[in-house]
């Protein structure tokens, strides 16, 4: 919605907002709840964005009650490449050993529905346009595979893993292909030993937070960049400092003390 059918990012309408609630996946379980893989090679993404949601509901209701505008759009843009092909998205994402990644993105082929389709009356089904189809563009990643672009919400600003909007499914249920809607949760290595040996690219926990002390600080530095931004309200800040205690189990695999 906020590109062309090229790719090229297109300007909003001053009275539209865009949020891209980054390394997410469709939906967000509001409940912490154990980890799942299901018939997904990777466990399911496990990102809270409910906070996201609560913010912008009070954000709208200033914006029609009091013509308070809501915080700037924040989307992936081609011109600052936090938009990219999925070539580059390749070159970007770390090689986590044992993780497989998606063949390529899903396609939007050009469909023609018939010399009628202005008027309303299409031909179904429709033909595909022979050719290379609309562009499709992914939001660019860090060195730990996370989304750069968007409204990053605390456990993507301090994470705990790799947190992406897909997941592939396991070997007996169409094994590579991509699953639904589903996004994935991959683990940090918890120390720097582990990921000697592993030879995981990713800087481990230990290597990021001295302790769950350190990770508690840190998640809640990033709540109250986001509480000053407008995008996270004051009382989500307390909820999601109090959830990161003890490493923010059960949504992350961690075996610290």
């Amino acid at each position: 919605m906020h590109t062309d059918t090229r790719g090229n990012d297109l300007p909003q309408p001053p009275g539209v907002r865009v949020y891209f609630w980054a390394s997410s996946q469709h939906f967000a379980d509001p409940i912490a709840r154990p980890l799942e893989r299901g018939i997904r090679q990777n466990f399911l993404n496990t990102v809270a964005t409910s906070m996201l949601f609560r913010a912008m509901i009070d954000a709208i209701d200033r914006w029609v009650t009091d013509g308070i505008p809501p915080p700037d759009s924040r989307i992936p843009h081609r011109a600052d490449a936090t938009l990219v092909s999925y070539a580059e998205w390749c070159r970007q994402f770390p090689a986590i050993p044992g993780v497989a990644v998606p063949h390529e993105p899903n396609s939007l082929p050009l469909l023609d529905f018939g010399p009628e389709a202005e008027r309303g009356v299409l031909r179904e089904p429709p033909e595909i346009v022979p050719g290379e189809g609309y562009t499709v563009l992914v939001p660019a990643v860090d060195a730990d595979g996370n989304d750069i672009a968007g409204v990053r919400t605390p456990m993507v600003e301090a994470p705990l893993g790799t947190y992406c909007g897909w997941n592939l499914r396991s070997r007996g249920f169409g094994h590579g292909a991509m699953h639904e809607f589903s996004g994935s949760y991959i683990p940090l290595p918890e120390t720097p030993e582990e990921r000697r040996i592993t030879g995981d690219p990713r800087r481990s926990i230990l290597e990021r937070y001295s302790d769950a002390e350190a990770y508690v600080a840190a998640i809640t530095a990033a709540a109250r960049q986001l509480v000053e931004k407008g995008l996270m309200l004051e009382e989500d800040a307390a909820r999601t400092t109090a959830a990161a205690a003890d490493w923010c189990r059960p949504r992350h695999d961690i075996k610290l003390l």
